[in-house]
């Protein structure tokens, strides 16, 4: 009695090949949007961090010149600030709308194709003399200079306030567009005696393992990238006079996964004590 072996068909052969491939695409497809979901959401927290970090800055400033309004003009280190900070906002308006009927000019974040749009000559970041703010460097003053490296502050303002060409004529070019997600880089400080919170830029220390290293402070912006802040008063005729300023903190940047650029807006409204006693 003879048995006869039968092995697949050419066609079941496909059939199992063809329903691999395709369970082994779902697969990968999954992994992918999976991977790309967890980097998405790891984007829109570290643009949210920047977002936060510049709304907290805009109320430290406002809520400490308002605490040292009492002091002499001169001894008053947050009114410089605050007053800059009133300098450039412009006249009230709708921040999406196409200011003077210039329709070069792009001012709707949430409708533009590339980042660098806002970045383009007379786009949103220039024509609203946008800026941002070196939170490193907002510091109370110890009153002999040694915060901030033997200078004082009020030269110091266009490193705190980056980006505003009447402050510093080559500042603009601090403001970019977006390399990976929202986010400020710091350098060195250039010929700095001493950095932040009067530790010696250059001083020497020893680690935990008794060996000397170089003490470096970073905290002058090198680029801040993909955020930026327009500051807008309620007064058309005279901003500097405004009853309050609405600050737009603004983000912008190309998720991994996504064809248009994703967007973040925060507005913080501060009331100015000048007008409002």
């Amino acid at each position: 009695m003879s048995i006869k072996k039968h092995g697949d068909t050419i066609i079941e052969v496909m059939m199992a090949l063809a329903v691999f491939a395709v369970l082994a695409i779902i697969t990968v497809n999954l992994m992918n949007s999976g991977i790309n979901n967890a980097q998405r959401t790891l984007e829109y927290t570290m643009a949210r961090n920047e977002i936060d970090s510049q709304a907290e800055a805009l109320r430290y400033i406002h809520q400490s010149y308002v605490a040292e309004r009492q002091l002499d003009r001169n001894n008053s280190q947050f009114r410089r600030l605050w007053d800059t900070l009133r300098r450039v906002a412009i006249k009230s308006r709708n921040l999406e709308d196409h200011a003077n009927n210039n329709t070069e000019v792009k001012f709707d974040i949430n409708n533009i194709e590339t980042c660098g749009e806002a970045y383009q000559t007379n786009g949103m970041v220039e024509f609203y003399n946008a800026f941002a703010l070196n939170t490193r460097m907002i510091l109370p003053d110890s009153g002999n200079n040694a915060t901030y490296g033997g200078d004082t502050y009020a030269n110091l303002i266009p490193e705190i306030i980056v980006g505003i060409d009447s402050l510093d004529i080559n500042s603009r070019r601090v403001l970019t567009a977006p390399v990976v997600y929202p986010r400020i880089v710091y350098k060195k400080a250039k010929d700095t005696v001493s950095g932040a919170r009067g530790v010696d830029a250059g001083a020497s220390e020893n680690n935990d393992e008794g060996a000397l290293t170089e003490k470096q402070i970073y905290n002058r912006v090198a680029r801040a990238e993909g955020v930026f802040v327009i500051a807008v008063g309620d007064n058309d005729k005279d901003p500097m006079r405004s009853n309050y300023f609405d600050f737009y903190i603004r983000t912008c940047w190309h998720s991994v996964g996504s064809i248009a650029p994703s967007t973040i807006t925060t507005i913080v409204r501060l009331y100015n004590p000048e007008v409002l006693e």
